[in-house]
């Protein structure tokens, strides 16, 4: 969906909140398909909040900065994550 949505766009730069609160485990296919998209899109993302309750939701937010040229922070409240996008 990702990859579909840039695909017309000349020069994206975004800002994106993703909401881990449901999120139960990461399956090893799944993470095969984040890193690809880090891979291929990671200069074009300038923050990207993680929103989540888990510890090792703070862990892997760290090891993705490392594929994003953005900075990624976590965040485990939702309005501290979306101010920190709008600023």
């Amino acid at each position: 969906m990702i990859d579909s949505a840039l695909n017309s766009v000349t020069e994206p730069k975004i800002d994106a909140l993703i909401d881990g609160t449901e999120l139960e485990g990461w399956e090893l296919r799944a993470a095969w398909d984040d890193f690809k998209i880090g891979l291929s899109h990671g200069n074009e993302f300038e923050k990207v909040a993680i929103f989540g309750n888990k510890k090792w939701q703070e862990v892997l937010s760290k090891l993705g900065s490392w594929f994003i040229s953005g900075e990624v922070k976590y965040f485990d409240n939702a309005e501290d994550a979306l101010h920190w996008l709008n600023k």
